[in-house]
């Protein structure tokens, strides 16, 4: 059996990168430094803000809610600490994390909101995968997730009067998803991979960040077992349809035969955002107003709507898309014009 490499006490991790081994007062003690750490080093925080957490019901972000109540009450009075859970609709999994998160945060004391895609949408996010294969539609579960996930997130956080909201991604989702953008050879999108991110500009965006940014995923499911709330979570049924999923066997799989890869591959990310930041590519701040919601968008017309057009749940009327400003006019009007020959051609 390992032992702690400060107290020589039962070691419940190893971190097979640097070798040190922590009993479970030390792995806390050391959570809790490489969060702080990363919260001092990239300013997430002011003195005083009202933080809204988003919290899935999984194992990140549970975490990540519980570290930051916790850190509130013993060292920042100024933070007042809420959750946000956005509910897909996910038959045989959401409903189950719903329940934890629900049970956690009145554990903490915390105020929470939960909004779902049914209510803000008019559908689940099972409904919007039929409907997209049904009308032809060439996207993935994911991407239609992803996208009202993140237009709901904002929206939602700015009514609950959050002056930052954060998100429980922790190193390897980082890593993963810079190796999708660099496979995508999409840089706009690898620039704005940092631990503080958003349009901070647009009076209807609030500011994302990361404070697990620099904590392994093999870490906050530890932290989650020893405070009590990991009690095997479940896996989205629509995750392995995603290219994620290949692109996170790979580099776990090199994790395993080089430890210390994922540390690397962060390291490469900070260095690639720094040189493409000096080199002008896509700075932060670059954004507008969709011309149909009223939401940041770095287009004419955000994807959110862009989607719902595409899917047939959002109608356009003739006297709304006249008034429209000529780009996105046109964007609206090409949205329609693929839906349209994707249905045919499916049939639907």
């Amino acid at each position: 059996m390992a032992r702690c490499s400060v107290c020589g006490a039962p070691a419940v991790y190893v971190n097979r990168a640097t070798g040190a081994a922590y009993c479970e007062r030390h792995f806390m003690e050391y959570f809790s430094r490489r969060v702080r750490s990363t919260i001092r080093r990239f300013r997430l925080f002011r003195s005083r803000e009202r933080i809204v957490v988003a919290v899935s019901g999984g194992k990140d972000s549970l975490t990540l809610l519980h570290y930051l109540v916790n850190l509130s009450r013993r060292a920042a009075p100024g933070w007042e600490v809420r959750a946000l859970l956005v509910d897909e609709g996910i038959r045989g999994y959401r409903e189950y994390t719903v329940r934890r998160f629900e049970r956690v945060a009145e554990e903490l004391g915390v105020e929470y909101r939960i909004v779902k895609f049914r209510d803000e949408l008019g559908y689940t996010l099972d409904e919007i995968v039929r409907l997209g294969a049904e009308r032809g539609l060439p996207y993935r579960p994911c991407t239609y997730c992803g996208v009202f996930r993140r237009y709901l997130m904002n929206k939602a956080a700015r009514e609950m009067g959050a002056t930052v909201l954060a998100t429980g991604h922790n190193l390897d989702d980082i890593v993963q998803t810079y190796m999708m953008n660099i496979l995508g050879n999409d840089w706009e999108k690898v620039v704005r991979l940092g631990p503080v991110s958003g349009p901070a500009l647009h009076p209807r965006f609030v500011r994302k960040v990361k404070p697990l940014y620099e904590v392994l995923e093999k870490e906050t499911t530890i932290y989650a077992i020893l405070n009590g709330f990991y009690d095997g979570f479940e896996e989205c049924p629509y995750a392995r349809l995603g290219e994620r999923w290949e692109i996170r066997r790979v580099i776990n799989r090199l994790e395993e035969q080089r430890p210390g890869t994922k540390y690397r591959l962060l390291r490469s990310l900070l260095t690639a955002i720094d040189i493409l930041r000096r080199a002008g590519v896509a700075t932060e701040g670059e954004v507008g107003t969709c011309a149909i919601c009223g939401e940041p968008s770095a287009h004419p017309v955000c994807r959110a709507c862009l989607l719902r057009i595409e899917l047939g749940i959002l109608e356009v009327g003739e006297e709304k898309l006249r008034s429209l400003p000529k780009a996105a006019r046109e964007m609206v009007l090409q949205a329609l014009r693929l839906a349209e020959k994707r249905r045919k051609k499916s049939g639907g």
